[in-house]
């Protein structure tokens, strides 16, 4: 793509985003669970009004290390966010953490200044300084997925450099990981560079969000002996969400998902002290599902409740949208 032709397309995107924020329109947001779960991190709460990142000046990493190293951060965060693994080479968390790549090249602090669509600087974020941009420059774009401070001026800088935040605000400009067109580097095939490295990242994964096919719904549980394992909305990367997929189990900390009852219809979902048991161990079967190892039944969110803090059941398999799950 020339120079001319490359910003003409950033000033394209630019001038759609510009307008957008201008008439006021808010992210439309899919069907998700309603009430949002309390974060466990300290990291600030994300913006639902972040829209846009500019495309970026650094050079791509010479060393396939370095690349590796990058897609694995940002396939980190991307799955802390609540993106899904819903598809080899083109699912969600892939897609969203090459986005990722072809926007900071995995750099948390990376700032990018632009004047009117032309790239005229960056630098690394430095807590307590300011951004250091040329005179005239217009608005500068933050963190992993270049929130731009003016498109997402509710975005704080607090929240645009850290990872977590960050990845939680885009997470939700992606509607939830169903539109990526808000990213330039998206529509001028820039992330396509990153989709096997960031691939070979997710294949490696052995903890994140376990997600639903019901939008913007993740399982979440305090981890402790006892506590419910429920819905909740994507998107904030709290503890509550992470799990540790491992010896077919769902750990969260030093606590496992177990059926409440081996005999029970419909038994509830707890967590229990990790032990070498049938109630415990899970298994992915037919369309995604998640079914228990000790009565052959499948995680469910009764009745596709979309209500967070819903405690989820295992129920006859049916392959139904609301067993299906995507593991980190």
């Amino acid at each position: 793509m020339s120079g001319l032709t490359t910003i003409r397309a950033r000033l394209s995107i630019l001038t759609k985003i510009g307008l957008l924020v201008a008439v006021g329109l808010a992210v439309a947001l899919p069907a998700h669970a309603a009430s949002a779960p309390k974060s466990a991190t300290a990291a600030p709460r994300p913006s639902t009004t972040a829209r846009m990142i500019a495309p970026l000046a650094a050079p791509d990493p010479a060393r396939p290390a370095d690349v590796a190293k990058a897609a694995a951060t940002c396939v980190r965060y991307a799955t802390r966010a609540g993106w899904a693994n819903n598809g080899y080479y083109a699912g969600d968390l892939v897609t969203a953490a090459a986005v990722c790549g072809g926007e900071s090249r995995g750099d948390p602090r990376l700032y990018v200044c632009d004047q009117n669509g032309l790239e005229v600087g960056h630098g690394d974020f430095v807590p307590g300084q300011p951004i250091n941009c040329p005179a005239g420059t217009t608005s500068y774009d933050r963190g992993l997925w270049q929130l731009n401070n003016v498109a997402a001026s509710s975005t704080s800088n607090a929240c645009a450099f850290n990872p977590v935040c960050n990845a939680g605000a885009a997470y939700l400009a992606s509607d939830r990981g169903t539109n990526f067109s808000p990213w330039s580097s998206y529509d001028m095939d820039k992330y396509t560079t990153w989709i096997d490295p960031a691939q070979t990242a997710v294949t490696n994964l052995r903890s994140g969000t376990v997600t639903s096919a019901e939008l913007g719904e993740c399982l979440q549980a305090r981890s402790a002996a006892g506590a419910k394992v429920v819905v909740a909305n994507c998107g904030l990367g709290g503890k509550v969400q992470q799990w540790v997929v491992s010896g077919g189990k769902l750990r969260s900390g030093s606590v496992c998902a177990t059926i409440s009852s081996a005999s029970a219809s419909s038994p509830g979902v707890v967590l229990r002290s990790c032990a070498p048991q049938k109630i415990q161990r899970w298994s992915v079967a037919g369309r995604d599902e998640l079914r228990n190892a000790s009565d052959g039944k499948c995680l469910t969110d009764p009745n596709g409740s979309l209500t967070g803090g819903t405690q989820v059941i295992v129920t006859k398999c049916a392959n139904a949208k609301d067993q299906t799950w995507w593991l980190p």
